[in-house]
């Protein structure tokens, strides 16, 4: 057995938003702002996906350390959540230290789907509408199209397109995802046509997003981004849910004013934006008009190591 503790890296759904709750696929990258956990013998407050999959964990594998000292500084600012999944991140790293605890190599990938599938229950257990996606995320690593259907995952790794620029902006508007899913719910509930044809529609985009990202058209990511952040508006207007707030719409102006696109990068509401170029010189443009505009860029790599053991 070993001691220590794991890290995991938070995420950016770069496409799939609401409709990878339907099928559609999504695709998502993992970015280098990462949770750190460690053990530690002392009584500490753990977050509730935290808790579960430490308890899974001890159910799968046995006795472990009393509990864990977590650390999400790096994807928050001023202690608000930053929208990179950072409780997805905690339940990836605390099932990662389990695992690494009893001796399993993080790096490979039988050991990553263990890791996945107690980290999945885990934090599915305190939020049962989220997709998965973002714990796959924080696991496997790297860039990755990922489906659910009903409850059977399954994930595929993925190459950026040669070209193609990302940018991470946080608008200042903190969103509660809860709050978007229950309104887009009950939207389902009281207009299931009205639902099916937004779902179709993001379906139908997320389909021809994965497409381009497989086919190394940095161009046709660029479209698509921009015609997904389309249809979220669509959809977020139908069901009377701010999808698209103030900021940002006006994250996607900027984008659109350089020959980019801009999209929520999340449920919406507020939170981060995700952004795509064809060139730097574009894309650190971008980045200047939103700090003019009060908006604020994320430096962030892209495509991050999954779950790992902390280095001592």
């Amino acid at each position: 057995m070993t001691a220590g503790g794991a890290t995991a890296p938070g995420k950016a759904l770069l496409c799939g938003e609401y409709a990878v709750l339907e099928g559609a696929p999504a695709v998502v990258a993992a970015v280098d702002r990462r949770v750190k956990v460690s053990w530690t013998a002392e009584p500490t407050a753990l977050p509730p996906e935290v808790e579960a999959t430490l308890r899974l964990a001890r159910e799968r594998l046995g006795p472990l350390p009393r509990s864990m000292v977590l650390d999400v500084s790096d994807l928050q600012t001023e202690g608000v959540k930053l929208g990179l999944g950072s409780s997805a991140a905690a339940a990836a790293a605390a099932a990662g230290a389990a695992f690494d605890h009893y001796g399993h190599e993080l790096g490979e990938l039988e050991v990553l789907e263990e890791v996945f599938d107690c980290a999945f229950a885990g934090h599915a257990s305190v939020a049962p509408k989220g997709s998965g996606v973002d714990v796959a995320a924080a696991t496997f690593g790297g860039f990755l199209c990922f489906t659910r259907n009903e409850e059977q995952t399954s994930h595929r790794g993925l190459e950026a397109p040669t070209g193609l620029v990302l940018r991470l902006v946080w608008t200042g508007q903190p969103a509660r995802t809860s709050d978007l899913v229950e309104r887009v719910d009950r939207f389902r509930q009281l207009d299931p046509s009205g639902y099916r044809t937004a779902m179709a529609r993001l379906h139908a985009v997320a389909e021809r997003f994965v497409q381009a990202f497989e086919a190394s058209s940095a161009r046709a990511v660029v479209e698509e981004a921009a015609a997904y952040a389309g249809a979220m508006e669509a959809l977020g207007n139908a069901a009377g849910a701010p999808i698209i707030e103030e900021k940002l719409k006006k994250t996607q102006n900027l984008a659109e004013g350089l020959s980019g696109s801009a999209k929520p990068c999340g449920a919406g509401g507020g939170d981060v934006a995700v952004a795509f170029f064809l060139d730097e010189t574009s894309a650190s443009r971008f980045e200047n008009a939103c700090r003019d505009s009060g908006l604020h860029p994320i430096e962030v790599s892209w495509g991050a190591r999954g779950v790992s053991p902390c280095v001592p």
